[in-house]
């Protein structure tokens, strides 16, 4: 597997959008409800580089649009040279993500006296990811009923599931947390500024 096309890494703008349109056709904004649906759990995308993106895949030839309605709604399709360029992407590793978590940096820093703003943080924190777990739960039986004909449903699932156990590692990171936490302020006077 590649590390890198010819030395240079692309912008996966192009590669997430081409990858959404193996989903069918769409519009600008049919494509930024989808992402928002779907990609959107692990995956951001500036939706102010969609139509800039999509105008420029249509002129490198890969993609096609057809106008319909009456107000002109442009529909944007894979062609095969996209498709192709989505395979080749598909080839190439994935840069190795660089971490930048403010809530574990803060956490760090933990015995500055802030106890009580630091177990707030990581209380916070917690309760997003339940949130998105449970929110993960109730897609999860959702997903095979919407996507039932489509070839990408198995991968859906594996990502779908891959959210799950990150956002149940981390409640029960912060559960652990928390209880360390509280064990420390019974434990030891700190002062709140």
């Amino acid at each position: 597997m590649k590390a890198v096309k010819d030395g240079v890494r692309r912008s996966t703008t192009t590669e997430a959008l081409l990858g959404m349109l193996t989903l069918g056709p769409m519009s600008g904004y049919e494509l930024r409800q989808q992402i928002e649906l779907s990609i959107g759990n692990f995956w951001s995308e500036s939706f102010g580089q969609i139509y800039p993106t999509l105008r420029k895949l249509r002129k490198e030839g890969l993609v096609e649009v057809e106008e319909t309605g009456r107000a002109g709604r442009k529909v944007y399709s894979l062609t095969d040279a996209g498709r192709d360029r989505l395979r080749e992407w598909l080839g190439v590793m994935p840069v190795a993500r660089q971490p930048r978590n403010e809530m574990l940096l803060k956490l760090f820093f933990g015995a500055q006296d802030r106890l009580h703003e630091v177990r707030e943080q990581v209380a916070a924190e917690r309760a997003r990811f339940a949130a998105d777990l449970a929110r993960y739960e109730r897609l999860e039986p959702e997903i095979p009923r919407r996507r039932a004909k489509q070839p990408g449903l198995p991968f859906f699932l594996m990502v779908l599931r891959y959210g799950k156990a990150e956002a149940r590692a981390v409640v029960d990171w912060a559960d652990e947390t928390l209880r360390s936490l509280d064990e420390m302020a019974e434990g030891r006077e700190y002062k709140e500024e």
